[in-house]
């Protein structure tokens, strides 16, 4: 039986749940063989919850990098648990400076980059994260394979035919 224990006003964004006595985080990513959506959990601890509930910042940088994880597991693949279940801790748990050093990003302002220029995961996050604004924005194939383009989001500009995303 699955209980919500954690949820933003938003549905996209991932949910915390009770399953089993266990919370799990809950996120749905990418299709199965027959187009419907695909929902990934993995278990969490009571002190990654509590920082999930306080820092919205940092649950999405949770969410972009576990995305390639969802990706990875393609229509049918299982998700790599270990693998999400190693991010928490750095992402949710570590100093600020720690989290801008993984993803290049400053965590307390939202803006700003590394030194040496985007990390890997930071690199895969951000591909993620277009793919899926790329989704929610209503941009789909029709039957001949190629774009057609429906409703915007406000957040993107299009200028000199290419679009500009803001996050």
């Amino acid at each position: 039986m699955r209980d919500i224990v954690f949820t933003r006003s938003s549905g996209w964004i991932p949910n915390v749940i009770r399953e089993d006595g266990e919370l799990k985080l809950m996120l749905g990513a990418g299709a199965d063989a027959n187009h419907e959506p695909r929902t990934f959990t993995f278990p969490i601890g009571q002190a990654h919850l509590a920082v999930i509930r306080e820092d919205l910042a940092r649950h999405l940088l949770l969410w972009s990098a576990v995305l390639p994880l969802c990706d990875a597991a393609g229509t049918r693949g299982r998700l790599d648990e270990n693998a999400a279940v190693a991010l928490l801790d750095p992402i949710l748990l570590s100093s600020p400076a720690d989290v801008d050093a993984l993803f290049g990003t400053s965590v307390g302002t939202g803006a700003g980059s590394s030194p040496m220029g985007p990390t890997p995961v930071c690199s895969s996050a951000v591909r993620s994260a277009r793919r899926c604004a790329w989704r929610r924005r209503g941009r789909t194939r029709n039957g001949l394979g190629s774009i057609k383009r429906t409703a915007v989001a406000p957040s993107a500009e299009r200028s000199s035919g290419r679009w500009t995303l803001r996050f």
